[in-house]
């Protein structure tokens, strides 16, 4: 019985390492090959990883690494393993992050646009009281919110805020200064 489980197991350990891309063996194999047969068909250079051979990809040797006249003569290949699952996972898991993180920071610059605009219209009509500063102070509480919002979810530093934060701040103080509402 003993027996008969341990070559079980060796028949499921050699069926994972066939679909993972054979064993080390194999694989060291694949990685020494004589430049001169695969220099028939073209040069090193030219050669894409789907004509030297499928998954692989091939790399010159460094002439720091290449000590003897013997590793000249070869092309040194890579052999690229497939994804676990758990890589495929990350992946996924990355590109989520991506896109949410993206969809933020976008709500944030957008939040200040329409405050750097606000201003601007507000400068060209002309302010004449503090009650007309009330729009901009909605914006501003807005951005305000966004970019705090931003990094309690982890999308900027709080240093990075802070900044944008002063941005927002230095545009209004500018307006109130133009419109005399203000003197530092």
């Amino acid at each position: 019985k003993k027996k008969k489980k341990k070559k079980k197991k060796k028949k499921k350990k050699k069926k994972k390492r066939e679909k993972r891309g054979g064993s080390v063996k194999q694989i060291i194999m694949l990685a020494r090959v004589s430049r001169s047969a695969v220099a028939r068909r073209a040069a090193p250079q030219a050669l894409s990883s789907v004509t030297a051979l499928r998954g692989t990809c091939i790399r010159r040797p460094s002439p720091l690494a290449s000590g003897n006249n013997r590793a000249r003569n070869f092309a040194n290949l890579v052999v690229e393993a497939k994804k676990g699952d758990s890589v495929k996972k990350r992946a996924r898991q990355a590109e989520k992050r991506r896109l949410y993180n993206r969809a933020r920071k976008s709500a944030c610059k957008t939040r200040i646009k329409n405050v750097v605009a606000c201003t601007e219209e507000l400068k060209e009509k002309g302010v004449k009281g503090e009650e007309e500063l009330a729009p901009v102070d909605a914006l501003i509480a807005l951005a305000y919110k966004e970019i705090d919002r931003a990094v309690s979810k982890g999308v900027f530093h709080k240093k990075t805020a802070a900044r944008k934060k002063a941005k927002v701040a230095s545009v209004r103080r500018e307006l109130a200064i133009s419109a005399g509402l203000y003197t530092p």
